[in-house]
């Protein structure tokens, strides 16, 4: 896992090389529009210009984390409704296919980045918005599952599930499943038949927090946290499944992170730890840990 953060910051850094290189020749190309009074080149490389800037915006703090979590603030996109997240996505769609048609038959771009363009578009449409719509919330048989094999407790309210498999009996190895409850964010990844490693954190213990899109068009996406004694937890949602949405459990976990800082603050005496680490069985004549928890 360290070595696929590493590799995804790389991958930011170089994005925000493009996209201060985009600000610059686009910036450039609009001064150069107003000084010929060509109106069509002045508009599109503004337009261009701002959206550079815009996703510099973006960008910017995701290759580390910044300042300390906020309750209610941040992450915008994320805490949107189903609806606003659908909208801000068609919109999105718009505004790419628009400025790539013009620059296509206007200043006859590559077919290229058309195609590429027309892809990042259908994946938008056909899997991110899918999977959006298509989110399923937890249901009773599989929380039950859950608190039967000793990932969450019977006491905790689980607001939400994020799996890439839909039965614990089909499940292989780098198989995940991602929870939260009102106290807990659980990550469990299974290493071979029926084991797997099991890490939570109290929520009110987490101060800081950053997602980054990854994969194909943003098709996935990394969630990191990190607590007030510097552990940290990332976990990758790969996106595959057009039932279960990062997008959305991203959106319940700032919603329980936000209910667990205004409820109570940091305290030592909670029930669970500040962060834990332990192997566990997902076969029933094996449940439990598999070896000492480590703590911190």
């Amino acid at each position: 896992m360290e070595e696929l953060v590493r590799s995804i910051q790389k991958q930011i850094r170089i994005k925000k090389v493009a996209c201060w290189a985009g600000i610059i020749l686009f910036g450039l190309c609009t001064l150069v529009g107003i000084a010929a009074q060509e109106w069509l080149l002045t508009f599109l490389s503004l337009g261009i210009t701002a959206l550079s800037a815009y996703a510099l915006r973006l960008l910017r703090g995701m290759t580390r984390f910044t300042s300390e979590y906020q309750p209610g603030k941040g992450h915008w996109y994320y805490r949107l409704t189903v609806q606003q997240k659908l909208l801000y996505l068609t919109w999105a769609q718009w505004v790419v296919g628009i400025s790539i048609a013009l620059m296509f038959f206007v200043f006859h771009a590559r077919l290229t980045s058309f195609v590429i363009t027309i892809l990042c578009i259908l994946t938008i449409q056909f899997s991110i918005k899918k999977r959006i719509k298509n989110h399923q919330e937890p249901d009773a048989a599989d929380l039950a599952e859950f608190v039967r094999l000793g990932i969450i407790s019977p006491h905790e309210q689980t607001i939400g599930v994020y799996k890439d498999f839909v039965h614990l009996t089909h499940t292989f190895r780098g198989n995940q499943i991602m929870i939260v409850t009102n106290k807990r964010l659980i990550s469990v990844f299974i290493e071979e038949q029926g084991r797997a490693l099991k890490t939570e954190m109290l929520l009110s213990s987490i101060n800081k927090v950053r997602a980054i899109e990854t994969g194909f068009q943003g098709k996935g996406l990394l969630l990191s946290v990190s607590n007030r004694d510097h552990n940290e937890l990332h976990i990758h949602m790969i996106g595959q499944s057009i039932y279960f949405s990062p997008e959305q459990f991203v959106g319940s976990f700032l919603r329980a992170l936000d209910a667990a800082f205004k409820s109570a603050p940091y305290l030592l005496e909670e029930t669970f730890p500040a962060y834990q680490q332990l192997k566990i069985s997902l076969h029933p004549s094996e449940q439990g840990a598999l070896r000492k928890p480590t703590t911190a």
